[in-house]
């Protein structure tokens, strides 16, 4: 028995996070993520040509003669184009000058590889492949652990049907990763194109090894000498310096997901609730004053306007009579000094500069000295006193002479 391990690669994490709609994607490490499936070659039937399958870790991966390692195309640019008949250290360093005009993006570190001529083509018309160097060391580092006698890489695109002509509708090769689709297409004999979508994409062939495995074995028989794993360098003496990439996350957002989102549904509930809180104080404010205006309507001796203000015009009558007794009034000088001696008894002596009596309150200003309170502090202290203070300016206020009334009688303030 013949046993082949056919293996497909998970998708360079780079590419998912720039694809910019990655919200269900599993941040989990690549190096889980190895979808295998051990074939037997041999099998005369086609249902007993699967033996088992899984996806890990490639230490969990089982023994196999040989391994056929499949990478999405949307990791691997291939450029058809023609290529000079030139070998060896020339043609390596021409190939990344070919390819520049067919490449967007080349910050991060390439790595070029032309695939041999195809029989009964031109020799001059080649593929270049071009791959990210970080991401294929990487996966050659792990693929160093499988336990197999011979071991190929090529883009998954490879293995499905070849176009018949320029026109002819071209075959889909789809993989869902949460809500991404990595699409790939085949576009002649070793070249096609990969690319990942959000959303729908037209119908194709989904990736199961179903459909791949006997497609993968058909390759086998064919001998082609495409591989993407370049040739093991020989060993030095000195030890080379050990290349680490690292893909994983610095922070792992799955972890955090949920507390976030947690986080949100709070943060909502308690604004939503502080909204309604407000909403009831204001509704209430609001019942309050159309109470106390109603109230004085009934008592006043004379006509207003509808839309004029009832609360001062009441307290004017009331005051009015208050005077004719020979009485105060909370307005009055008298007991609007006896409120602010009370107001700044509990502070250095001196601090008062200067003081302005006016019928709707008696306005003061504080000196700018060391021991002088802030504006709210102040306010804080005349509430506990239950009396109305108003902040004008820099040490200065207005202390009006009813604390349940404010709003009504500041906005007649004059200095």
């Amino acid at each position: 028995m013949s046993r082949l391990l056919l293996i497909h690669c998970p998708v360079n994490p780079r590419l998912l996070n720039l694809s910019g709609a990655a919200d269900d994607v599993d941040f989990s490490s690549p190096s889980e993520r190895f979808r295998w499936c051990l074939i037997d070659t041999d099998a005369a039937d086609t249902a007993q040509l699967i033996l088992s399958q899984g996806q890990g870790t490639v230490a969990d991966m089982p023994f196999a003669d040989e391994a056929m390692v499949l990478i999405p195309t949307v990791d691997v640019r291939l450029i058809h184009t023609r290529v000079p008949m030139i070998s060896g250290k020339k043609l390596e360093a021409l190939l990344p000058t070919l390819a520049e005009p067919y490449l967007i993006d080349q910050r991060t570190p390439l790595r070029y590889q032309a695939f041999p001529p195809q029989a009964g083509a031109s020799p001059i018309e080649r593929t270049i492949a071009v791959t990210s160097d970080s991401w294929m060391s990487w996966l050659e580092a792990q693929l160093a652990a499988l336990a197999v006698r011979r071991l190929s890489m090529i883009p998954d695109c490879l293995l499905l049907d070849l176009p018949q002509s320029d026109i002819a509708q071209k075959m889909l090769l789809l993989d869902r990763i949460g809500n991404l689709s990595v699409v790939a297409t085949r576009e002649g004999a070793d070249w096609g194109a990969g690319w990942i979508e959000a959303g729908d994409v037209p119908a194709g062939q989904a990736l199961a090894w179903a459909w791949l495995t006997p497609r993968a074995c058909s390759w086998l028989k064919s001998k082609s000498t495409i591989n993407l794993i370049l040739q093991a360098p020989q060993k030095s003496k000195q030890p080379a310096a050990r290349r680490s990439v690292r893909w994983q996350p610095k922070v792992e957002w799955a972890l955090w997901r949920q507390p976030i989102k947690l986080t949100a549904i709070v943060g909502v509930v308690y604004l939503t609730g502080s909204l309604l809180y407000l909403s009831t104080l204001a509704l209430s404010h609001w019942r309050w004053d159309k109470a106390t205006e109603e109230a004085a309507r009934q008592h006043l001796n004379m006509q207003i306007a509808a839309n004029a203000a009832v609360v001062p015009a009441y307290i004017k009558q009331a005051t009015s009579r208050i005077h004719a007794q020979g009485k105060d009034t909370a307005a009055d000088f008298i007991p609007m000094a006896a409120k602010l001696q009370a107001l700044l008894a509990s502070y250095p002596s001196g601090l008062l500069d200067s003081a302005t009596y006016q019928p709707e309150g008696l306005r003061f200003r504080l000196k700018n000295t060391k021991g002088t309170p802030d504006a709210a502090k102040l306010i804080q202290h005349a509430r506990r006193l239950e009396l109305a203070l108003v902040a004008l300016g820099r040490n200065e206020y207005l202390l009006q002479p009813y604390a349940g009334l404010i709003g009504t009688t500041v906005t007649g303030a004059q200095p």
